[in-house]
């Protein structure tokens, strides 16, 4: 293992020579500049001010003085915050999206690779910062500008939310981050991640993230992250037209009129579990008609007369979100899986039963809306259904099959879809591969989020469907075969220096 010296040494011809600490002037921060928690701004600015070829000594630098690993988790993620836009959330702005699905991977990771995937995202803002520099320049201001009261912080809020006024659901967001209790604002912000399908699913994906790194990182940084999460899911306003639909084209008229009708009636449970598998390919089959208002009614009565519950509703939609990623691999697909993650863990989480029902019908709308989109774009879709995949034949033991799949992946899905079927025993085994590929290979920030979420689908749906997860899982994982990261192999070089 090389000394710090001679890491030092060996380092500075790519960038990674020593790194002087600011000066207090160059940690202070401007009054146009929204001021962050007191621990927390100092490390934020390091990171902000830090060139990205310095980034990684800075930072090994003060994990060495001590800095929490919860620390640098929440200065990775407020450094996106302050410093890049959420219009539209994705693009520039998965630096933020990234650190939930960084820290899972941490804490599934060897103790030694522990570190990797906070420093992977690390150099992912500091890319997202230079873009987002020449372009709209974000940075995130003071609100400004009179605040609601607190007995009418929510009302304010809730109408600049239905008139997309930016303003002044700036301003009602803090005041009600400021008077309510955690788990009171995110069981409001549900509806409204879910509301607006138009970024491929990123609103959201921006709530589910937003609440789950919080989480871990602490509520006293919640008045930032959810003014730019506000800004966010106001994004696009009522009319204009993304990716094909303006709101009003959407599925959400129609789901939110029938979470009115019949939230407070819904049951939960199946009846039966053989008419429960019927009923969700019976779902799955006008989901992929494309008319999301038809299948969201043959939901209702599925669930109104017992021949389905929640969970196999859900089975269907997840079922057409992997079938949708693996007639047409790529991006779009990536987000049908991870868009459909978002929305049940928001089921899962969310409090009210009209918002539950309501996030179940969109679920379903979604999956319409995204199929007719895929559909009309240049490559199309292929005519492939999950429900009529068939496991390959098995040779060999657990851990053989597994190899055997991870070096499929990225050279013939079909065929590592097919093989993975066979792993579906032996999960964890198969996810601790992937996640070891990942720590090796991940270059880009789909290779950490699309695993993350569907591993943790994997448990969600029905023992019947989880050969078919696993399937969609080979069409984004990791693969054996692809080159190692550069950025991975740098933070590895670096974190050497923390035991020296």
């Amino acid at each position: 293992m090389p000394s710090r010296r001679q890491f030092l040494a060996a380092s500075a011809s790519v960038g990674l020579a020593k790194c002087v600490p600011l000066n207090a002037a160059e940690t202070e921060v401007t009054p146009d500049i929204v001021r962050l928690h007191g621990d927390i701004e100092p490390v934020v600015r390091l990171i902000e001010n830090t060139a990205r070829e310095k980034c990684f000594e800075m930072m090994v630098e003060q994990l060495q003085r001590g800095l929490p690993y919860r620390q640098f988790m929440a200065a990775l993620f407020l450094a996106g915050i302050r410093n890049v836009s959420p219009q539209p959330p994705g693009f520039s702005f998965h630096c933020v999206f990234i650190i939930h699905a960084a820290h899972q991977l941490s804490l599934d990771a060897p103790v030694e690779d522990r570190l990797l995937p906070l420093f992977w995202a690390l150099d992912a803002f500091k890319d997202s910062q230079m873009r987002d520099a020449t372009g709209t320049d974000f940075r995130m201001r003071p609100v400004s500008g009179k605040l609601p009261s607190g007995t009418a912080a929510w009302k304010e809020f809730h109408a600049a939310m239905n008139d997309w006024d930016e303003e002044r659901a700036d301003r009602a967001i803090v005041a009600v981050v400021r008077s309510s209790s955690a788990h009171e604002v995110v069981k409001q912000l549900w509806q409204y991640g879910a509301r607006d399908y138009r970024n491929i699913g990123h609103k959201a994906i921006f709530v589910a993230n937003t609440w789950r790194t919080l989480q871990t990182i602490g509520w006293q940084h919640a008045e930032p992250a959810l003014r730019s999460l506000v800004l966010g899911l106001l994004d696009y306003g009522k009319n204009e037209r993304v990716n094909g639909y303006a709101l009003e084209d959407q599925s959400y008229l129609n789901s939110a009129e029938l979470a009115t009708r019949h939230a407070s009636r819904f049951p939960r449970n199946a009846a039966d579990a053989t008419r429960s598998i019927t009923s969700t390919q019976s779902l799955l089959d006008v989901m992929r008609s494309g008319n999301s208002n038809e299948a969201c009614d043959l939901a209702l009565r599925q669930l109104q007369s017992e021949q389905a519950g929640t969970t196999e509703i859900w089975d269907a939609i997840h079922l057409a979100a992997g079938e949708l990623m693996m007639r047409q691999p790529g991006i779009f697909g990536i987000h049908t899986v991870t868009s459909t993650s978002a929305l049940r863990y928001a089921f899962e989480t969310a409090a009210d039963r009209k918002t539950r029902f309501l996030i179940l019908m969109q679920g379903i709308g979604w999956m319409s809306q995204f199929k007719n989109f895929m559909a009309g774009t240049k490559k199309g879709l292929n005519d492939t259904k999950i429900t009529e995949l068939v496991p390959a034949e098995e040779a060999g033991n657990g851990e053989a099959i597994i190899s055997e799949v991870l070096a499929l992946v990225g050279n013939d899905a079909p065929a590592a879809a097919r093989l993975a079927m066979r792993c579906a025993t032996n999960q964890a085994e198969f996810a601790r591969a992937a996640r070891r590929l990942i720590l090796r290979k991940g270059n880009e920030p789909h290779d950490f989020k699309y695993p993350i979420s569907i591993f943790e689908d994997f448990h969600r749906v029905s023992p019947i469907w989880r050969p078919h997860m696993l399937a969609t899982a080979t069409y984004n994982l990791v693969g054996a075969t692809r080159q190692d990261s550069p950025v991975m192999n740098r933070a590895k070089d670096a974190l050497r220096m923390t035991n020296d």
